[in-house]
């Protein structure tokens, strides 16, 4: 990720698009899939228990894109409220007022008395909308291929 400089960093460990350039970071993205979330309810079981169970109600998308600065697979968490008709797969997009929350965590594990640390961190992205920018070359046919087929079959006059 490109970092812009900034002195003001009041949201603690989330990066916006003020301090980030994530055009650059991100580079190209590639639409890939959105699954919904959805959001979970408690309940009391017959044995006073209680559990949690899924509602119908949507609580949030996770958005698949391919990064190709990154060169991988990035999921994006989207509002409930976001639209994604129009999208297919390997469409070129663009995020609306993205986000990046850094997260670590550190673990504790004990194996034949003796103790390790495992530490883990990641970025997880956020997102108002996205938009639709083009299709993909990827996905494509090569149309000045075609027509350079087509100009080498006419013979040249002299």
């Amino acid at each position: 990720m490109v970092l812009k400089l900034s002195k003001d960093f009041t949201k603690q460990n989330e990066l916006t698009e003020e301090v980030g350039d994530f055009d650059k970071g991100l580079g190209k993205l590639l639409f890939l899939s959105a699954e919904a979330q959805l959001r979970y309810e408690d309940y009391e079981a017959e044995e006073g228990e209680i559990k949690r169970r899924p509602t119908d109600e949507v609580d949030y998308y996770e958005v698949k894109l391919y990064s190709e600065a990154m060169g991988e697979q990035i999921e994006v968490k989207m509002p409930a409220a976001t639209g994604f008709d129009g999208l297919d797969y390997e469409d070129e997009v663009k995020l609306v007022h993205p986000s990046a929350f850094f997260w670590s965590e550190k673990e504790l594990s004990v194996f034949n008395g003796q103790s390790r640390v495992h530490y883990y961190d990641g970025v997880k992205f956020r997102a108002e909308k996205i938009e639709k920018v083009g299709k993909s070359a990827v996905s494509t046919p090569n149309v000045t291929a075609k027509s350079e087929d087509k100009s080498e079959k006419t013979p040249e006059k002299k």
